[in-house]
């Protein structure tokens, strides 16, 4: 069911505003309390003003209309990728250049019926004759080998040995910070909400702050880091169910020694939206006919 006009006004009561564009932000920062997260907390009051200041992070306080904090979390922007590897690249080379021998030249029984079973792997896939398959093979290892001299003739012109050479890169902004205060849970209990403090500011507030960014400058990903330190992974079942985002497998970044033992996590900006949607329209839970 979707959310009520009751519930959308309790939602109006909140507020969302930047840390550091209120010099009463700098005190209300000490009515933050989190048990399960006191670095957190630890950043939000000793480093968390300059970073929103500088702009380097972006820092955001949710509060109630009596104006107490609720909640918080920060933003900034972030690049990830696709993996580039240079010995695969290699080896797939060595492949080819075996393949296309054998199969226009094996040199004794093996060799042929290592041909068949290569060729037999390729007609798998279309139906295609020798000659194409020797003008695939070749045509794979030119361009194989064009990328290694692409390599060589970059880390030549640009030796600056911190450059990781990637197959794509994409825009992305990390969620950095995302941290309810538990000295508002009573505050929050009073509302009766179906959804918890979290869900609602991520959909609410989080998402569309990064679709206003995705229209400026272009963005893909939204990604943080979860530190779980559960045995059952809680945290990154929480951030897989509710929030959307999972752990890739083929998308990468560069992940601080602050971030070491948290797991990447991040989703598409586009899905991100469509799951807004889909939050505000089932934002009620259905009761089930058994429990009325």
């Amino acid at each position: 069911m979707q959310i009520t006009p009751e519930q959308i006004e309790i939602l109006k009561s909140l507020s969302c505003h930047r840390l550091s564009k209120n010099d009463e932000h700098r005190d209300l920062v000490h009515s933050f309390e989190n048990t399960r997260n006191p670095n957190l907390i630890d950043g939000l009051r000793k480093t968390a003003w300059s970073e929103d200041e500088e702009g380097s992070t972006a820092y955001y306080l949710i509060k109630d209309k009596a104006g107490f904090p609720l909640f918080f979390f920060s933003l900034k922007c972030g690049a990830l990728y696709q993996h580039l590897d240079e010995d695969q690249i290699k080896e797939r080379k060595k492949a080819y250049d075996l393949a296309k021998r054998i199969i226009s030249n094996p040199q004794n029984k093996e060799e042929e019926e290592m041909a068949a079973i290569v060729l037999e792997q390729f007609r798998a896939g279309r139906d295609i004759s020798d000659e194409e398959i020797k003008r695939f093979l070749k045509e794979k290892t030119y361009k194989k080998l064009n990328i290694l001299n692409f390599i060589l003739g970059d880390k030549s012109r640009d030796p600056n040995k911190h450059i990781i050479r990637v197959s794509n890169t994409h825009s992305g902004i990390e969620l950095v910070h995302f941290c309810s205060n538990e000295l508002a849970r009573s505050i929050w209990r009073g509302y009766n909400m179906p959804q918890s403090i979290g869900k609602i500011v991520f959909w609410r507030y989080i998402v569309p702050i990064i679709q206003s960014v995705r229209e400026a400058v272009g963005c893909k990903y939204l990604f943080l880091f979860a530190a779980d330190s559960t045995e059952d992974g809680t945290l990154i079942n929480y951030y897989n169910v509710e929030l959307k985002l999972n752990r890739p497998s083929d998308i990468g970044t560069s992940k601080p020694i602050y971030d070491l033992n948290c797991v990447f996590m991040c989703q598409e900006i586009t899905e991100l939206l469509k799951y807004r949607e889909e939050f505000m329209r089932n934002f009620n839970p259905d009761i089930p006919l058994d429990a009325v």
